[in-house]
């Protein structure tokens, strides 16, 4: 499995799913997710919320809560994004994130 490093504050974290599983165990979550979150057992948490618990450190940097999502998920943990919906109630998928055949074009 590949561990992901993040550049905090010019320093190179590196995590590992250990890590996170034993931070996660010896924790709860300081804040409630509120358009991402990482799933940890039965437990949600905000993704840097949850980086910061791992690390030990509270500056994150530039560090945003997609890029933390992103390391989590190379370790295998279920991440989620909020979903917008239109009007009429159905999601809606910016065209930049629909789906393409092989030739590139949309279906």
């Amino acid at each position: 499995m590949t561990t992901p490093t993040l550049t905090i504050n010019g320093e190179k974290v590196a995590i590992t799913r250990e890590s996170v599983l034993v931070a996660a165990a010896d924790a709860r979550p300081n804040v409630r997710p509120h358009r991402h979150g990482v799933l940890i057992g039965s437990v949600l948490w905000a993704p840097k919320d949850l980086l910061r618990t791992v690390i030990g450190n509270d500056d994150l940097g530039n560090v945003d809560s997609p890029r933390a999502m992103k390391a989590f998920n190379i370790l295998g943990f279920q991440t989620f994004t909020e979903t917008v919906y239109t009007a009429d109630g159905l999601p809606f998928v910016h065209p930049d994130n629909q789906l393409r055949t092989q030739e590139g074009a949309r279906p």
